[in-house]
């Protein structure tokens, strides 16, 4: 049901649109002359976001307005991971000097994150035991 309610929206909303073209079409014409009328802007542009949001509407229905999937958390690689894993085809957007460059240090900042965690969790044991 809430499909075809949808679909009914968009064909309504094109309506509306054909409806506010020909008013602009009114206004046009009534103000031939000289530059564009501020009323001619604005009925254009509610002209087309009317007809835009008709078609999506129209074709889509109600997957347009269901809610995004939640996105899946990524869980953390660890470091051993990230030597060893193969390249993948996404890894070939490195392929520019500055985005090699980019991905270094991005790895260096990652490996310096790692053994700081490192550093601080053995420090603070190291003064546990003194």
């Amino acid at each position: 049901m809430f499909k075809i309610s949808a679909r009914f929206s968009g064909a309504l909303l094109l309506g509306a649109a054909t409806g506010t073209s020909l008013l602009h079409r009114a206004v046009y014409e009534t103000v031939a002359m000289g530059p564009a009328h501020p009323a001619e802007f604005a009925l254009g542009l509610v002209s087309f976001l009317l007809a835009t949001g008709g078609i999506l509407l129209l074709v889509h229905g109600r997957k347009l307005l269901e809610p995004l999937p939640q996105a899946r958390p990524e869980r953390a690689t660890s470091l051993q991971e990230r030597f060893t894993s193969p390249i993948s085809p996404a890894s070939r957007a490195y392929d520019t000097r500055r985005s090699a460059s980019l991905m270094q240090a991005r790895h260096v900042i990652a490996v310096a994150r790692a053994r700081s965690a490192k550093v601080r969790q053995s420090a603070s044991l190291a003064h546990r035991h003194r």
